[in-house]
């Protein structure tokens, strides 16, 4: 009994150790699933590895019946420093044929959408990103949430150098 234990640990282990190390992970309910131009959502995260890449996705919670194809933010990003960037990001929840680029159940779906690819942070220290719908509309409805992921892309910063060199 306790062989078996030990082994159901350990594949338990393995199995748990070979998936993406994740930084950060955290999803906001959007209240009456209706995303307002006043719900700000600021995701904050600290940075203590500078050297490693990273894959920043969105990951948008919305009713099966969402009435458009995309969604476009307004995202800023304020760095240890205080500085403060913005840009604006349109993401697509359908395709051009109209199926979703995620995955539904019972009148929900998922879709997890890539904010950069590899990533870096050049210091260590607390950053926050926050997010605006940036519509033509005040209210967006029929989106239920708004998450933001980051996990390691198990490259550094010299690892893509030593690409361009």
């Amino acid at each position: 009994m306790l062989i078996r234990a030990v082994i159901l640990s350990t594949l338990v282990l393995m199995i748990v150790s070979c998936g993406p190390n994740v930084l950060y992970e955290e999803s906001r309910s959007i209240p009456g699933a209706e995303w307002t131009y006043r719900d700000t959502l600021d995701f904050a995260f600290t940075v203590t590895d500078t050297a490693a890449l990273y894959n920043m996705y969105v990951v948008f919670g919305h009713a099966a019946s969402f009435p458009s194809q995309n969604i476009y933010t307004k995202l800023y990003t304020r760095f240890p420093d205080g500085k403060r960037l913005s840009k604006l990001k349109s993401f697509d929840l359908y395709d051009a044929r109209g199926a979703t680029l995620g995955k539904c159940s019972g009148g929900s779906c998922e879709v997890r959408r890539l904010l950069q690819d590899n990533a870096y942070f050049n210091r260590p220290g607390e950053y926050v990103i926050t997010l605006e719908q940036f519509m033509r509309r005040d209210s967006i409805p029929g989106l239920e949430s708004v998450g933001l992921l980051i996990e390691e892309s198990g490259k550094t910063k010299a690892d893509i150098q030593g690409k361009q060199q």
